[in-house]
């Protein structure tokens, strides 16, 4: 025994005894966590989460999304799945009548699924993520990550006031310090690369010289356009994220140290923990309501518009005693029948009825009326449906309740008397509620009042002014600013503050944000009130994870592209008798048709795009047609060229931008033309076939011949008297006015008849027609005695401010830089009255007058001058604008003149590039085909014709995109149709990377159709009318749209490109044996196709997982609520989790390259439904374009499609051997 306690014999032989007992904790830790841990468990919990979020998506058609979020989906244990919500996505594809179903099913909630998710992530790191370091290593690893966690609390919950951090001077020091700080790191990462040419291998080396490019073309951009530098709002949240970086990077330096490989894994899983405990922290802590106040009050409360309290108010002097009763203990009281009973209650309270939903209608004998006190005896409350979604649009639930208060002491019924939070509709639009009623018990009087919940505040807020601006000639909302006073005597605050939307104001735990106006006076505000102490969690999880993916992704990048260096190393060396042959310099390369063919194709196709672009001219003496569609007009907001007005009213009456006179006409009349025809009245204007009717039942109802295959009818045919246009207008009319009245009543209405949907949608386009006209018109001043010209001038005035409130096409330029643009019939009138008082007419619309006139007659010489003296009048307003910097600023970039871009869009117009760009995508993919049919160089030729066509047509792309960006002054992405041209540009762009890498077609083939695909998709789009529209309030921010719109549609991109390529590995691998066949694909090829999909996914995860979270910061920035569930969030969520659900499936070795190319075809159709099928429920703050009757469909085929192509995983699979 002694000579065990020697000291080097036990060092030695502990040492032994010690690790088996070490790896036996290990292991017994191991096989306790091991199934928390499972990369299996975590694959479930994504599919489980992806089903809730589907299922609570489609809830929101039948339900507010706070009863979704808070009582049945996702704020609870276990969830009740309902069978309805699947029933509405039947009835949204087969536009059927919505019928009530009952029943569900019992599901894990989204508390349950959050927590396990949790523990799932502490398990696998406790497991799985071992420390890879010792020593003075690890020790300083764990003092960075510590540092880094400190620094991340002082960002959470340090003092985020926002004083000094957003002053002018604070903003612009930020900037420089950032644009310094870019250049000096693209200036070092430069030098750095330089100096390590020799020590790199050739892939490491040259990713990190393309890491230097970018950053010195992004460092260029920002010092030689400095008006790239953010508004103040802008630069408030890239000191968030700048501070939320300056943290993640200390962690981040720690992990490389402590974990070495895996750092970027356990940083991304840090935020994404980061991400859960937030959810936890907003359902505890978060509190928001709603603030209105009218100019010159003052307001101390909020209120709590999801829910309601009954009120009962006791006046002591100067002061109330307030007892109130929350809306879920009245609600459980009707259903139960007990009675409500509290010793703070002057009497005890019966609940006979409460409506969640309702509206106030006078007592008749509509319904049977409960109340036999107060305000119950002239109004009855009629039940209604609870309001679904989460959009302001659809409203908020009015509650209505009947209650029977009950005196203490004798037990004796009070009376049953109606409270209510709803309204009656006036004729007028607006509504009259109910007052708080006075009930008598125990000798004194109480008001009782069913309201809002109210959330007292310390502080009090008065507005002093607000300001609502609109786009000019529109009802659009450009603006909502409130100038408002803080005053707390607690803290002897008192300070002056502007909200307004995407700049909120921070006070006292408190973030005030401008959500809406008051829409009858226009003259007051309302103000979102948030409580919510971990708002910056979120900011700091969006770095984590954003810069651990970076991190850890670029490593897998690097080693993907030394493998590929290596092997195309090994290939070149296999093949280098082979391909040896002259310099691409000599005329003896230039015979081989590996050289030529592709250059010829880009030559080619640079001529095609060249004949295209080539503007057209107008003839010497003929009307100068292709000069007037340049000139500027202000419509829809913005200033546009009148050929672009032309084109889109053209599109939305007719469905084309040519004017055919028959089925076999070749040569169209432009849209330019027509317009000026119709405007000046020419003779003949309306005998021009422009109105699309293809519905054979109102052809009958009209009398007109079915014309098959052209469908289109002049204004003179529809609208002559024979054809009874106007008795079918009459009739829809009068049909819809009685569903209206049948609706106030309750009451169940027969609907329109289907000619009577399409009679109304005929008028439209023939008030569109009539609207044009008469904003060109002249008013007709003719009467024989002062009487009549005053009631004319009367007429005329009355008919020039309709013209104003409808948003007709404004062609005439102020002539001062503080004016507005105003429509011809105006500027005609107001020209009448200067003719009348002998004073100089105004210029502008003088020569507007004139150009018309002569246009009429048929005099172009004339024409063309008026044309001068309109542009003479153009080019002073914009001089004019120029030199008044104060009224630029108050102007919106849409509203702003710039004759040189304006010009540019007419180019852009007539160019259409997206179109020729679809074309040539399809030719290149015909290439690339035909490139597969053998192994001979001319077939190699034809994959690199394929590749250069693709490449020449992805820079006229890029123009494109440039182009518009140019003509709307926005990022690339601001609306559906500029998201579809956005993703083919990734995808191409992504598909030419992987074409040039692995040179085997692959790239060429899902460049080329998902560009085509995506271009055709944009093209329908773009039927819907003009498409650079402008943005409402809410949405005006170019850093929110540069960041998250960008990043979200490049992660549609990505996650279609992936798509693409698993559908073409099944297809390749699967389709031939449907007829017996062997499969195309060998497995070198069959691998690298995987790859591709693989490292696609990888970065569409990336992508749509920082657009996402970027999303929820800037909800947080418009109204304060980071993650809403609104419908399109959900979408978004759902294309994180899939993707991540694909990633760690294949991680965890659950699926093989069948499998993965299966999952990544099916993220085509969970893409595809965020992008277009959650706007189809019609419901949440995102739903837009959902009028189309066919995208519904369009989204079914789709989906089966992808289906049909996921099915072919279930055939066997087997390479295609190598001789």
């Amino acid at each position: 025994m002694g000579a065990t306690l020697e000291a080097t014999p036990s060092a030695t032989t502990a040492r032994p005894t010690d690790a088996p007992r070490s790896r036996r904790e290990a292991s017994t830790l191991e096989r306790l966590l091991g199934p928390l841990a499972s990369l299996r468990l975590t694959v479930v919990l994504f599919s489980l989460a992806i089903f809730l979020v589907f299922a609570g998506t489609l809830a929101q058609v039948d339900h507010d999304v706070w009863y979704v979020v808070e009582e049945n989906y996702f704020r609870v244990w276990v969830a009740t799945i309902e069978w309805q919500a699947f029933a509405r996505l039947v009835e949204m594809f087969t536009k059927s009548e919505a019928q009530p179903i009952t029943g569900g099913f019992l599901f894990p909630g989204g508390k349950l699924i959050g927590v396990a998710m949790f523990l799932n992530l502490l398990a696998a790191h406790s497991v799985r993520f071992k420390v890879a370091s010792k020593g003075g290593r690890l020790a300083a690893g764990l003092a960075l990550v510590v540092a880094g966690v400190a620094a991340t609390a002082w960002v959470i919950f340090g003092d985020k006031t926002v004083g000094d951090e957003l002053s002018p001077a604070f903003s612009d020091g930020l900037w420089q310090a950032m644009r310094a700080g870019i250049a000096g790191l693209a200036l070092v990462m430069t030098y750095w690369s330089l100096q390590a040419r020799a020590r790199l291998r050739t892939a490491e080396w040259g990713l990190a010289m393309a890491l230097s490019l970018v950053l010195l073309g992004v460092a260029a951009y920002l010092f030689l356009y400095p008006s790239a530098a953010p508004d103040n709002s802008g630069m408030r949240i890239l000191w968030q994220l700048t501070k939320s970086c300056g943290a993640a990077v200390l962690c981040l330096v720690g992990c490389l140290l402590a974990f070495k490989q895996r750092a970027g894994i356990v940083l991304l899983h840090a935020g994404v923990a980061l991400l859960l405990v937030n959810e936890l922290v907003v359902d505890l802590a978060h509190v928001e309501g709603v603030m209105s106040i009218q100019e010159g009050a003052t307001a101390n409360y909020a209120e709590d518009i999801r829910s309601v309290e009954l009120a009962v108010v006791a006046d002591e002097g100067d002061t109330q005693r307030v007892t109130v009763v929350p809306q879920n203990v009245l609600a459980k009281a009707a259903k139960s029948g007990e009675v409500v009973k509290h010793p703070d209650l002057p009497f005890d309270l019966k609940v006979v009825r409460f409506d969640e939903n309702s509206t106030l209608a006078a007592v008749g004998p509509v319904a049977e009326n409960p109340a036999t006190q107060g305000a119950g005896l002239q109004r009855i409350a009629l039940a209604n449906r609870s309001v679904s979604g989460a959009s302001a649009a659809s409203g908020v639930n009015r509650p209505s309740a009947y209650v029977e208060p009950i005196d203490k002491e004798t037990g004796k019924s009070l009376g049953v008397w109606l409270v209510s939070n709803s309204y009656m509709r006036t004729p007028g639009g607006g509504g009259i509620g109910l007052l708080s009623q006075p009930i008598e018990a125990g000798g004194e009087t109480y008001g009782v009042d069913l309201r809002f919940k109210r959330l007292y505040k310390d502080y009090s807020v008065t507005l002093q002014d607000f300001r609502f601006d609109r786009y000019s000639g529109t009802n659009v909302p450009k603006n909502f600013q409130s100038d408002v006073v803080i005053n707390d005597p607690s803290r002897g605050v008192e300070r002056d503050a502007k909200i307004w939307m995407n700049n909120p104001l921070r006070y006292a735990g408190d973030t005030l944000y401008q959500q809406g106006y008051d829409e009858v006076t226009e003259q007051g505000t309302v103000l979102q009130v948030v409580s919510n102490t971990g708002w910056m969690i979120p900011y700091v999880s969006c770095v984590y994870v954003g810069l651990g993916m970076l991190v850890h992704f670029m490593g897998t990048l690097t080693r993907f592209a030394r493998r590929r260096v290596e092997e195309a190393n090994r290939l070149a060396k296999a093949n280098a008798a082979d391909e040896a042959g002259p310099s691409l310099l000599s005329a003896a390369a230039w015979k081989q048709p590996i050289v030529w063919a592709p250059a010829l194709a880009a030559v080619v196709a640079v001529a095609y795009f060249g004949s295209k672009a080539s503007p057209p001219s107008d003839a010497a003496g003929a009307m100068a047609i292709q000069r007037f569609g340049a000139l500027p007009v202000a419509e829809g907001g913005r200033i546009k060229p009148i050929d672009t007005l032309a084109r889109t009213t053209l599109q939305a009456i007719s469905a084309r931008q040519e004017v055919f006179e028959d089925k076999d006409d070749r040569d169209g009349l432009p849209a330019t033309q027509w317009l000026l025809e119709t405007i000046s009245g020419r003779e003949g204007w309306a005998q021009h076939p422009v109105f699309r009717i293809e519905s054979l039942e109102l052809l009958d109802a009209l009398g007109l011949e079915h014309r098959t295959g052209f469908f289109r009818y002049s204004y003179e045919e529809v609208m002559n008297p024979e054809a009874g246009f106007a008795k079918q207008f009459d009739a829809a009319i009068a049909q819809q006015a009685a569903i209206e009245e049948a609706k106030k009543a309750g009451e169940e209405a027969e609907p329109l008849s289907l000619v009577q949907q399409q009679t109304l949608a005929l008028a439209d386009k023939i008030t569109l027609v009539h609207q044009l006209a008469g904003a060109f018109g002249d008013p007709r001043i003719n009467g024989e005695n002062e009487q009549e010209v005053r009631q004319q001038l009367v007429a005329a005035q009355a008919n020039a401010e309709r013209l104003s409130r409808s948003g007709a096409v404004l062609a005439v330029p102020p002539s001062e830089a503080d004016g507005e643009w105003s429509t011809l019939f105006q500027s005609n009138l107001a020209n009448l009255m200067r003719l009348a008082t002998k004073q100089p007419l105004e210029p502008a619309g003088a020569a507007w007058s004139d150009a018309l006139t002569a246009y009429n007659r048929g005099m172009p010489k004339e024409f063309g001058d008026s044309l001068t003296d309109i542009e003479a009048a153009i080019e002073k307003y914009e001089r004019s604008l120029e030199s008044s910097p104060e009224v630029l600023a108050k102007l919106a970039s849409s509203e702003r003149l710039d004759a040189a871009a304006v010009r540019f869009e007419h180019f852009f117009s007539h160019f259409s590039p997206f179109y020729y760009c679809a074309a040539m995508y399809l030719v290149a993919f015909v290439l690339t085909a035909l490139s597969w049919l053998g192994q001979g160089t001319v077939t190699k030729a034809l994959g690199r014709a394929a590749l250069a066509v693709i490449v020449v047509t992805l820079l006229v792309h890029t123009f494109a995109l440039v182009g518009r960006i140019y003509i709307s002054g926005r990022p690339p992405v601001t609306n559906l149709y500029s998201s579809a041209v956005f993703i083919g540009w990734g995808a191409v762009l992504f598909g030419v990377a992987y074409e040039a890498i692995y040179k085997i077609g692959i790239g060429s083939a899902v460049a080329s159709l998902l560009g085509f695909a995506t271009l055709v998709v944009a093209h329908y789009l773009s039927l819907d009318g003009d498409t650079y529209t402008v943005l409402r309030a809410v949405l005006d921010t170019q850093f929110w749209l540069a960041t998250h719109v960008v990043c979200v549609t490049l992660g549609y991109s990505t996650t279609y490109l992936a798509g693409f390529l698993g559908a073409g590995y099944l297809i390749a691998m699967g389709a031939p044996r449907l007829v017996g066949a062997k499969s195309l694909l060998t497995k070198q090829v069959g691998d690298q196709l995987i790859r591709m999909a693989y490292g696609t996914l990888c970065f569409a995860l990336l992508f749509s997982f920082v657009g996402t979270v970027l999303g929820g910061l800037w909800a947080d920035d418009s109204w304060g609520r980071f993650w809403g569930w609104d419908p399109k969030e959900n979408g978004a969520l759902i294309i994180v989790l899939w993707n991540a659900l694909v990633l760690h499936a294949r991680w965890g070795k659950m699926i093989g390259p069948v499998g993965f190319a299966t999952l990544a075809v099916g993220g085509n159709i969970v893409t595809t439904w965020s992008w277009f099928g959650v706007n189809e429920l019609g419901v949440g703050l995102h739903a837009y374009g959902a009028s189309e009757s066919n995208t519904a469909s369009m989204l079914l085929f789709f989906a089966t499609s992808q289906l049909l192509v996921m099915t072919l995983a279930l055939l066997p699979s087997r390479y295609k051997q190598v001789a």
